[in-house]
């Protein structure tokens, strides 16, 4: 079955070269000294279109001088942060690359105990032990900045993120990397000796001296240019938030913690000020490791988060999502100009992307006269109770006949649109394309989902967000509008253009590798898309 799908996805991707869908690269007299691989958490590939008259910096430089596939997704159904990282490095599904999700559950004895998808207790956190460890010793597979290394141990990899899912899964497996995520509690970026047993000076230079000078305020204000609040939705709505501060500006002193010594570093940090950080230490960083200044390629990896904790609380056509977005664009843009002038123009090339998209708040698509559901914890409970009373005697009956049972007990719920067993997944053609995205999403020794240790993976109807919350958005579906992300790529070797032929974010890794020159692994799922 593995080679089944793998070849299913090398065939549709195949199908796009010989279409001509794909660019043809400019001359160039040397291969990119720095290859940087971009990742926008909760990026859907719809707002990039919705917001581009109002971009000016590096999503407009992207949109006018990149070629960019519009037709891009996910090839898996558990839309996560850590899957879809991984997906982007990898080129592997996640069945294969082992990170299924952000979190699964895997049996020790008798008993079934949650794994984080980075976690590692033998690799505690660098100067700060108390704190969990994490390595990417749960990658089953190696990724982009793996192969550089492979191709030339001189070649530097620096990864950086809000989120230690994000950076560590970019990075690949190697050791031999400058991997940091922020720690708010903290106050600062961090890494495990997985990595590195202590920290380097220009990495404590940079909390040092340059973080204090980036700006940061105790206020949220609005930068959308006046007139151009209407291309997002109301400020104001019962659904965003905490339900009350759902407006312009947003003020410490009156949505955060002010008995708490951590309360400013919390508030600040769901705020866009933390990518405007991460940039000026992938600045800093690259100047201190001299990344793209010899022949050897080097490797950046970029998580911005931001869009992430501004999408889960306000939504993503909320007007802190699209003032997130304009300020990313104006930062964005001015690290795009640092490329040029450290590295120097023609001598870098970058793909961006994005791990997941996510579902408008199902309120407004109720407004908008479309589907649109949140679930009550009454209907959990009684989701959950239906499953207890379906299994109930199972040691009468085989596991795939309890799972057959349940996931007809499942299926009377009108809010859910199918439920697959594991034998569903690992016996016989795929009924339809979810099914397929499912059994990439499925690694029987590692079970996600809320019945995953029976077998049971459940599909929800498209528009239903799963959730108890009375406000925010997630996302973790097979639905488009999980799947749809931004795939794009800038520099050496690219033409400007577009395609509207499907494109995988399996292809992103073995992409950037081939225009840099880079041997890939022969058994990859993704293929790249331009030569």
């Amino acid at each position: 079955m593995k080679k089944l799908i793998a070849a299913a996805v090398t065939g549709v991707t195949a199908t796009v070269l010989l279409a001509g869908a794909s660019p043809e690269p400019h001359a160039q007299e040397a291969r990119p000294r720095l290859v940087v691989l971009v990742a926008v958490d909760q990026l859907p590939g719809h707002l990039l279109d919705r917001y581009d008259s109002l971009f000016t910096g590096g999503f407009r430089r992207l949109r006018d001088q990149g070629f960019r596939f519009t037709q891009a997704n996910h090839f898996h159904a558990n839309t996560e942060t850590a899957a879809g990282h991984a997906a982007l490095s990898t080129g592997v599904l996640p069945f294969r690359n082992g990170i299924v999700a952000n979190s699964w559950r895997e049996r020790s004895g008798d008993e079934w105990q949650g794994v984080y998808a980075v976690e590692d207790s033998l690799s505690p956190i660098s100067g700060i032990p108390q704190l969990p460890g994490r390595s990417p010793a749960n990658l089953l597979r190696d990724g982009l900045g793996d192969w550089m290394q492979q191709a030339d141990p001189d070649a530097k990899i620096l990864s950086l993120s809000r989120k230690d899912r994000s950076a560590i899964t970019l990075a690949g497996r190697t050791s031999d990397a400058h991997v940091y995520w922020l720690v708010p509690s903290a106050k600062r970026w961090v890494t495990s000796v997985y990595y590195r047993e202590a920290y380097s000076r220009w990495f404590e230079a940079f909390h040092q001296q340059v973080l204090p000078e980036v700006p940061a305020d105790s206020v949220w204000e609005s930068t959308i240019p006046a007139g151009s609040e209407v291309m997002a939705r109301q400020d104001t709505a019962a659904y965003e938030s905490d339900g009350v501060h759902t407006y312009f500006p947003h003020r410490f002193v009156e949505e955060g913690d002010l008995a708490s010594e951590q309360g400013y570093a919390a508030w600040l940090s769901s705020t866009p000020w933390v990518d405007d950080a991460t940039l000026a230490l992938a600045e800093h960083g690259m100047r201190a490791l001299e990344l793209g200044q010899d022949d050897v390629p080097d490797l950046l990896g970029l998580a911005l988060s931001q869009t992430d904790i501004v999408g889960h609380r306000f939504g993503p056509l909320s007007r802190e999502q699209l003032d997130n977005l304009l300020r990313l664009d104006r930062r964005f843009g001015e690290f795009l100009t640092f490329l040029d002038d450290y590295v120097g123009e023609g001598r870098w090339v970058l793909g961006l992307s994005a791990d997941h998209g996510v579902l408008t708040m199902p309120e407004y698509l109720a407004e908008s006269g479309e589907f649109g559901k949140r679930t009550t914890r009454a209907e959990i409970t009684e989701m959950v109770d239906a499953v207890r009373r379906a299994s109930a005697d199972d040691n009468d009956r085989s596991p795939a006949d309890v799972a057959a049972e349940v996931k007809g007990a499942l299926e009377a719920f009108d809010w859910i649109d199918a439920v697959y067993t594991a034998w569903d997944l690992r016996d016989g053609e795929p009924a339809d394309t979810f099914e397929v995205l499912y059994r990439n999403s499925y690694l029987p020794e590692r079970a996600t989902g809320f019945f995953g240790e029976m077998g049971v993976m459940v599909r929800p109807r498209a528009g239903v967000l799963v959730s108890t919350a009375a406000q925010g958005t997630s996302h973790g579906s097979p639905y488009w509008y999980d799947r749809h992300v931004p795939l794009a790529f800038l520099g050496a070797g690219v033409s400007a253009g577009s395609s509207d032929q499907t494109a995988r974010t399996i292809d992103m890794a073995p992409t950037l590798a081939s225009l840099a020159g880079i041997r890939t692994p022969d058994d990859l799922d993704g293929t790249p898309l331009i030569h």
